[in-house]
């Protein structure tokens, strides 16, 4: 087997780590989220009580970037382990070869054209973001250019994730119809 093939032959699993740890990311961000989300609630009320403002737009806004950050991260690892939304209903009655031939096709012709367009329409946007050095129109708030940067990169996630499924279905149906039982 030459190099370039035994390359691709373990692009899948390089492809879930990275995904694996883009989720791992995204889970300390969902941790940070609760806990910003805590003091910002008691903050608004101990402020009140001691007479000083201890909550601001930028832990408002923290927020929602980290939600976004676990919710954009997130993506790839979630088809990764399946948790996207399929047609199993009409899936379920078939052999493992016509779901393999599904998920492929469905990669190639659904997922990964949609995927591939997201990240194209949004990188534009985020490099404009960089370089106008976009803020937030809130007083005291976040830079937006960071949350812009998120939507590419979660769809770049994905649409490698998808290439993996693509990759791995593509395997399985090269594999001889008795192996898929």
């Amino acid at each position: 087997m030459n190099r370039s093939r035994r390359r691709l032959e373990h692009l899948p699993e390089r492809i879930d780590r990275l995904n694996q740890a883009a989720a791992w990311l995204g889970r300390l961000a969902i941790l940070l989220m609760l806990a910003l989300g805590a003091w910002n609630v008691v903050g608004r009320y101990l402020g009140l009580a001691v007479g000083r403002n201890l909550s601001s737009n930028a832990l408002i806004e923290g927020q929602w970037l980290l939600f976004s950050l676990a919710f954009l991260l997130g993506l790839g690892w979630t088809l990764q382990k399946d948790g996207h939304v399929r047609i199993d209903v009409l899936s379920s009655q078939w052999s493992p070869r016509q779901r393999q031939r599904l998920e492929w096709l469905g990669s190639l012709l659904l997922l990964l054209p949609f995927t591939l367009a997201v990240l194209g329409l949004s990188v534009e946007p985020a490099l404009q973001a960089w370089r106008i050095q976009e803020a937030s129109p809130d007083p005291g708030g976040l830079p937006r250019y960071w949350s812009k940067s998120l939507v590419p990169l979660g769809f770049l996630l994905l649409s490698l994730q998808g290439i993996a499924a693509a990759l791995r279905a593509r395997r399985g149906l090269r594999q001889s119809p008795e192996q898929h039982g």
